[in-house]
């Protein structure tokens, strides 16, 4: 009875020890496809013409998939800019699109033309502060889009002409593809050091770069 009760102990420490281990090697494995998998999308996150805010070698990267006809994108951005703001010089942001809307591949087609005049990111917030203007869903008026040049201090036949260059288009198509690949389905779409933003606003983004940061 004694030698039968040893071997049942015995095995059930074994079953106990192989179950633990078991348990560590999931563990591990799942972690590891994990790293795999944020490894995998960053190729899809950022491209090399994207337009980035913030130094290239942030501990933080934030990505964001936007579309500057959205309501919802232009409630966030003055939430990102924020956020940036109170991490200056720890935090990069990197814009891609995903044109939803009808006028939107205009609006973004303007908005690269912008950036050889270092004009982007004044462009994008008077697109973003006056899109109840030319982006109403009842009577949009993209053609006022052109007409903010003066507002920004660009030259509006010359930058009319530039946004068709059909390089913008291309990385329209990029983007999109990119952001399907990643599953975006809506504006905005945030990921932070790879890992998608589940929630908007300021608190779910702010702890999210605060997590981030390096210890």
């Amino acid at each position: 009875m004694k030698v039968g009760r040893v071997t049942m102990a015995v095995v059930a420490a074994a079953l106990v020890g192989a179950f633990l281990l078991a348990a560590v090697w999931y563990r591990r494995q799942q972690a590891r496809e994990a790293a795999g998998a944020v490894a995998a999308n960053q190729a899809r996150l950022v491209r090399d013409y994207s337009p980035t805010l913030g130094p290239p070698d942030a501990p933080v990267t934030v990505v964001e998939f936007l579309d500057p006809e959205c309501e919802a994108c232009r409630a966030m951005h003055p939430i990102v800019k924020r956020v940036l703001e109170e991490h200056d010089g720890r935090v990069r942001l990197v814009v891609r699109y995903m044109p939803f809307h009808q006028n939107s591949a205009l609006a973004a087609s303007l908005l690269e033309a912008s950036r050889a005049h270092g004009k982007y990111w004044e462009v994008l917030d008077t697109f973003f502060l006056r899109q109840p203007e030319w982006a109403s869903h009842h009577a949009p008026r993209p053609e006022l889009l052109y007409g903010y040049a003066v507002l920004v201090g660009l030259d509006e036949t010359q930058w009319k002409a530039e946004a068709g260059d059909p390089e913008w288009q291309r990385r329209l198509r990029q983007d999109a593809e990119d952001g399907a690949a990643l599953g975006v389905t809506r504006t905005p779409t945030l990921f932070v050091n790879g890992r998608r933003l589940e929630q908007l606003g300021y608190q779910p983004l702010g702890a999210a770069v605060e997590a981030a940061l390096p210890r």
